[in-house]
This record gives structure tokens, C-alpha cells and sequence, in this order.
């Protein structure tokens, strides 16, 4: 019986770890500050700009160079690298190709 407790405190605490990466509260966290998106503007929006659209604008391969140096795609860019887990950058990838 300690044997099963143990194992289900173990999976309970591993849990987080592969939850799912929640991409619009990831943006909310690290993005908004910067950017507008569907209206709704951070407090320093006018230096990242909008965000509105750009799915439509660009590829998965895009976004991913962007993100890992946007100085790269966009030389006179102002977003800093960020530092993101694999999993997070993936779901801000497919976050910004929802952006239609």
C-alpha cells in the first residue's frame, strides 16, 4: 500500500511537468507588455506593434528564426531574445499561426 502512495504522490508531482503549455497566458506573461493583440494593448505596445494578422504573414520556419533572434528576419527589431522552454516556444509558434 506505501508502495502505491508513494508511486501516486510521484505521478502527482511529475504532473506539471507535461501539462500542456497554456500558449495565450505565455503571451499574456512575456509578450502584451509589448505588443497589442485583438484590441487589447500592454503598456509599451507601440514599440513591439500589433500583432493582429500575423499568422497570415508568416511560416512556422519564420516564426521559429524570429524567435530565436529576431534581428535575423527583422534587423531594426526591438524584441529581445527571450528565454523559453522548447515546449513554450512550440506553443507560441503555434499561437502567432493562429493569428489570421
Amino acid at each position: 500500500m506505501r508502495g502505491l502512495v508513494l508511486v501516486v504522490l510521484l505521478v502527482g508531482m511529475a504532473a506539471p511537468a507535461f501539462a500542456a503549455v497554456d500558449a495565450q497566458e505565455l503571451y499574456n506573461k512575456k509578450c502584451k507588455v509589448c505588443h497589442e493583440l485583438n484590441g487589447v494593448a500592454g503598456p509599451k505596445a507601440k514599440v513591439g506593434g500589433k500583432l493582429d494578422g500575423v499568422g497570415a504573414k508568416h511560416d512556422e520556419a519564420w516564426f521559429r528564426a524570429y524567435f530565436a533572434d529576431p534581428k535575423s528576419k527583422i534587423p531594426d527589431s526591438k524584441m529581445k531574445k527571450i528565454n523559453l522552454s522548447p515546449e513554450e516556444w512550440d506553443a507560441m509558434v503555434q499561437f502567432m499561426l493562429q493569428q489570421k
